[in-house]
């Protein structure tokens, strides 16, 4: 005769292959921009962000962690490829971005790690939305302008249909990031380093962003992904003095737990 208690725990454990078990796959990207001649374009903690995700990724038990650093717009398409191509349709895909970002006539751009390359937002997202359950988007990227000094590049390229930008749209761009397209219905989180219209932090050369290190630093734990979320945020604000509060847009319409669910003691 199975006890009540026995018959709950059957029924919890037949529903968490929905929940909690299904495979993340995690792509982090950290633009340095070390090698593309432009010191106004060089970032102190990116590589050290993208690196200490990256192994906070793997200590919270995902499989399926590729880090790449300072890549050029080829390199970008191909790992983007790889990456989406890795996806089954039960996945859920977490890419993570360190770098520069811009926002012009409304629209987010990365800035590829050779410094003259754009990689639109909202056009990636389907890439990997069509072929996962979900994507979790983390961008520490919303820096100040860096091709407001007026060292702008000669030739700014867009990747695989994207439109081009002009150098005189990357000189007038806004502040920060604005928010992404309607995200309703393709099973997207957004979660940026700070909120529309403001910058993000980079920190002391060398001991990582404010985003970054709560955002590794809440990876440890065993919680929801909407929990980690909550928690990054209220760390950041709380270590910045209030001068920077990430933000979210999206959302997943299930539950997941990078880290394993939490456990309770049984009654």
């Amino acid at each position: 005769m199975i006890s009540r208690l026995a018959r709950i725990l059957l029924v919890f454990l037949l529903a968490l292959p929905v929940a909690a078990r299904a495979e993340t796959r995690a792509l982090v990207v950290a633009a340095s921009y070390a090698g593309s001649g432009n010191p106004a374009l060089a970032l102190a903690n990116t590589a050290v962000d993208g690196r200490n995700v990256a192994a906070a990724l793997t200590r919270a038990g995902l499989r399926d962690v590729r880090l790449i650093e300072d890549p050029d717009l080829a390199r970008w398409e191909t790992e983007l490829e790889a990456f989406a191509a890795r996806l089954a349709p039960g996945d859920v895909a977490l890419l993570y971005y360190a770098g520069h970002a811009i926002q012009v006539s409304g629209r987010n751009y990365f800035l590829a790690g050779d410094g003259t390359s754009l990689i639109d937002m909202e056009r990636m997202i389907p890439r990997l939305s069509d072929r996962a359950r979900g994507v979790f988007l983390v961008i520490d990227a919303c820096r100040n302008n860096p091709f407001q000094r007026g060292d702008s590049p000669d030739v700014v390229a867009a990747a695989r249909a994207l439109p081009t930008v002009s150098v005189a749209e990357l000189t007038a761009a806004h502040r920060g990031l604005s928010q992404l397209g309607d995200l309703r219905g393709l099973s997207v989180l957004a979660l940026f380093s700070t909120d529309p219209g403001n910058v993000a932090l980079d920190g002391e050369p060398g001991s990582g962003s404010p985003f970054a290190n709560a955002f590794a630093a809440e990876l440890g734990r065993r919680q929801s992904l909407d929990a980690l979320v909550r928690r990054v945020a209220l760390r950041v604000n709380r270590e910045t003095g209030g001068e920077q509060t990430p933000w979210r847009q999206g959302d997943l319409p299930f539950d997941v737990y990078l880290a394993g669910m939490q456990s309770f003691p049984v009654p």
